[in-house]
């Protein structure tokens, strides 16, 4: 009889921890992602069917329960995979020819984060990122002795000609670079929790070792539970000069703009000024979604429950559909 209850309780507790797992306390969520900005007409067609194919995927999941943190990991993920943009297998190269990448993770929930920075032979760095975090030891991880340590964690290390740019040395002045976006993903689960996601290969030769705005919280990504989750692309010392992902978050939090107001007054008031390009996504905590950009376009998409995805590279949308302030 014992052995009988006990057994039932274990299986009371393992339906529980499971079901933890599956936010459906309300029917709101959103979803955004992007594929970087660019300050020149691009020269190719972009891969926007690729980021509308993870919205897709990434709407269904919301809808089912999925958690925020989860969907916007798998998102950057699928495009780090993908060799389509400038992160993981596409990441562009440094000077000397080599592949730098850096990544972030961040859970609203609880404002947890994770971050990897000036990784030379991380298949997925988000996914090492993440791991940083669930390690919940330390933040950020770089170099060399970080890559050894993430590794250790079960992040997957690949040779040098997994990359597609790998050796490609380029030595165009800052100013000129073609190629300087990041990917990210932001989204508000069922449960109500916001979370946000950045990789990028940074500037296409770039100083060896220079580490750019998307490993830093608050910089290239920030998310907190009742405001707001962030991904920015664009040139990156800016971003981290002026800490824009977390001054949109202070402008809402302690100012009261809405999600699309306080972007818009980082990209165009501090940042356009400074001839500082870039662009920003995100979620507030009602749900409302903008994808905004101070430059030429931005590869970009999102979805909620309300609307199915769309893309844009140029001229598009760049807010869902109102839900209130």
């Amino acid at each position: 009889m014992r052995l009988g209850l006990a057994v039932l309780c274990i299986m009371a507790l393992a339906a529980s921890a499971s079901a933890a797992q599956v936010c459906q306390t309300q029917a709101v969520f959103a979803v955004a992602a992007h594929g970087g900005e660019f300050n020149h007409p691009l020269k190719e067609a972009p891969p926007l069917g690729v980021i509308k194919a993870a919205l897709e995927k990434a709407r269904g999941e919301l809808k089912a329960g999925a958690r925020s943190i989860d969907v916007v990991e798998e998102i950057v993920r699928t495009f780090e995979d993908s060799g389509a943009f400038n992160a993981g297998r596409g990441a562009v190269a440094d000077q000397a020819g080599l592949v730098e990448t850096d990544a972030a993770i961040m859970d609203g929930d609880g404002q947890r984060a994770g971050a990897v920075a000036s990784m030379t032979r991380l298949k997925n760095p988000i996914v090492a990122a993440r791991l940083v975090m669930d390690a919940d030891r330390h933040v950020l991880m770089a170099g060399d002795r970080g890559q050894d340590y993430v590794v250790k964690l079960g992040a997957v290390a690949v040779p040098a000609s997994y990359f597609i740019y790998s050796g490609k040395v380029t030595r165009k002045p800052v100013a000129m670079h073609d190629k300087h976006g990041t990917v990210g993903a932001v989204a508000l689960d069922r449960c109500g929790h916001l979370a946000a996601a950045t990789s990028t290969g940074g500037y296409d030769a770039k100083v060896p070792g220079r580490v750019g705005d998307s490993p830093l919280v608050g910089d290239g990504v920030y998310a907190a539970d009742g405001v707001v989750a962030l991904s920015g692309t664009g040139w990156g010392e800016y971003y981290i000069r002026y800490n824009v992902s977390k001054d949109v978050a202070d402008r809402m939090r302690y100012g009261h703009q809405t999600l699309a107001a306080a972007m818009k007054a980082d990209l165009f008031d501090v940042l356009k000024p400074l001839k500082a390009d870039g662009g920003l996504i995100g979620v507030d905590a009602k749900g409302n979604v903008a994808v905004l950009y101070n430059a030429v376009g931005m590869l970009r998409g999102y979805a909620t429950d309300r609307e199915a995805p769309v893309v844009a590279d140029y001229a598009g949308p760049s807010e869902s559909a109102p839900r209130g302030k």
